[in-house]
């Protein structure tokens, strides 16, 4: 529950949020979902106004603005929590199962990335070729690694 201009919204976290995500919240190098959850689990803290506007269950048209929700978050003291912000917005976040799907998908990718590039990496003969192909793979596991040990720290 949030409130916004003295009015009460619920929160869900389904199929409509993850729409938003993808329909308002998408750029070119990241699609919405994965551009909020690389967010969440930076720190950044728009992501906390993203997260929950984007939940808020009302038709698009009567979507408060990121001002507003801001405003309201700072209201209710969720910025103060620091760290804790981002955990209280996650665990919300993780009742939903859609957005537990969601998550597994996005993190089943990440995955199939490291995979990738193990593959490419035995397919390559060429020495710098093969250098090249070492330094992706030990890239895809970092992320892989620090996407994993970031999302262990929200849930904890």
């Amino acid at each position: 529950m949030l409130k916004i201009n003295g009015k009460e919204y619920d929160l869900k976290f389904g199929y409509t949020f993850a729409d938003r995500l993808t329909k308002d919240y998408s750029t070119d190098e990241a699609e919405g979902f994965r551009r909020l959850i690389g967010q969440i689990v930076d720190g950044d803290p728009k992501a906390l106004v993203v997260g929950y506007r984007f939940a808020l269950d009302v038709p698009a048209k009567s979507l408060p603005s990121a001002r507003e929700v801001a405003e309201a978050l700072e209201a209710d003291g969720i910025f103060a929590k620091g760290d804790e912000a981002f955990k209280d917005l996650f665990k919300e976040m993780q009742k939903c199962g859609f957005f537990k799907m969601n998550l597994n998908f996005y993190l089943s990718s990440v995955k199939n990335q490291v995979k990738s590039a193990k593959e490419a990496l035995s397919a390559i003969t060429n020495k710098d070729d093969k250098q090249a192909a070492q330094v992706s793979l030990k890239q895809a596991e970092a992320m892989e690694k620090e996407m994993k040990d970031r999302l262990k720290k929200l849930e904890a």
